[in-house]
């Protein structure tokens, strides 16, 4: 009986031990390495006013006064990323000059994930759709 005692608590023990290191030391499994954005630049405050925000009763967000913040991936190339303090109707028309590409970004108070503008030279400019754009926000910074 002592014996059956000693292998039943060695086999605890043992169990615990292991999961104490595994939980210490964390399993090997392949994960993708996530996105590491770095801070590129800035989009200078865009200024105007925004009547959606007084229709859906956000009337605090209906005066505009929102700098955007850029921020590039160095490991993955090509993506620009943009970032807000407050939600802000705002579209964000960005060109690459060495690719000659452009777009449009629409960024809300959710991430929306990197846009992918393409490596290179690129300027944005903004405007407040439905909106009265009074100062347009701008930019420039480079992508790797």
């Amino acid at each position: 009986m002592t014996t059956r005692r000693t292998r039943t608590r060695a086999a605890v023990v043992a169990t615990l031990l292991i999961v104490l290191a595994t939980a210490l030391l964390g399993t090997a499994s392949a994960q993708a390495r996530p996105a590491r954005f770095v801070p590129a630049g800035s989009i200078s405050p865009t200024i105007g006013f925004d009547p959606a925000a007084v229709i859906e009763w956000r009337l605090e967000q209906s005066i505009v006064n929102q700098p955007i913040f850029v921020r590039v991936d160095p490991y993955f190339p090509g993506l620009t990323d943009f970032s807000l303090n407050n939600w802000c109707n705002c579209a964000i028309n960005w060109f690459n000059h060495t690719t000659q590409q452009g777009g449009v970004a629409f960024p809300g108070p959710l991430p929306a994930g990197p846009i992918r503008t393409g490596s290179g030279d690129v300027s944005a400019w903004t405007d407040i759709p439905g909106g009265f754009t009074l100062i347009r926000g701008q930019g420039n910074w480079w992508v790797p």
